[in-house]
């Protein structure tokens, strides 16, 4: 059998309500022995969350779902996700839950290239980061949401015309930084492939694999 990092359900159940926070959607509720988010969005009506591989609910509810836009996550990877689906589902790129001390960010200031400039804004628990280029366009951005002792990033963005110039990393220490002076020390993401590796060198951990599955349009 293959093993994984098992997610901790606690910690899942935090960063999915942070999500929702973060997306303007519903709060999660317990549903068929997992979370639910209504998004209502013309792409996403909805997301069901497991935090492990229960097999018998999931493949129970992927059996009943007959929309392409009502997803299934589940902390567990791919090869394991699969059997449990019918024909014609779909598995979407690897996602990658991740934890970090909030400190591991903060070794180093954000560094920007000449003329950028760094914003912040808070909307509640929501603070959001902007860096714009020295046209005024935003050229990277993210938010944190902060959720007691824990923070949880979100949207972590760079411009495809200012990749590899740091910026991605400005955001994130840009933020860490907000989170330290909030006194929270814990951080929580949901990651890219890509992002990952940017994430890994900020001394970000893998907490668990993150797998998307949704019924083929």
């Amino acid at each position: 059998m293959t093993e994984w990092l098992e997610a901790d359900p606690a910690l899942i159940t935090r960063w999915a309500e942070a999500w929702a926070i973060s997306r303007d959607a519903a709060a999660p509720v317990a549903q068929d022995r997992g979370l639910y988010i209504h998004v209502g969005q013309p792409e996403q009506v909805g997301r069901y969350i497991f935090a492990s591989l229960d097999a018998e609910p999931i493949r129970d509810l992927a059996a009943r779902i007959d929309q392409p836009l009502l997803y299934l996550k589940v902390c567990a990877p791919a090869d394991s996700v699969r059997p449990l689906l019918p024909p014609g589902w779909e598995i979407a790129t690897p996602g990658y839950m991740m934890t970090a001390p909030v400190a591991a960010m903060l070794a180093s200031p954000p560094v920007l290239p000449d003329e950028f400039t760094a914003y912040l804004a808070r909307d509640g628990a929501v603070t959001f980061a902007t860096i714009t280029d020295p046209s005024g366009e935003e050229a990277a951005r993210g938010r944190i949401i902060a959720m007691g002792d824990l923070v949880v990033f979100d949207r972590i963005r760079t411009a495809d015309k200012h990749q590899r110039r740091g910026l991605g990393s400005a955001i994130m220490r840009t933020l860490a930084a907000e989170a330290d002076m909030l006194g929270i020390h814990d951080a929580m993401l949901c990651a890219t492939p890509p992002g990952r590796a940017l994430y890994e060198r900020l001394g970000w951990s893998l907490h668990s694999d993150y797998t998307t599955a949704s019924l083929a349009p």
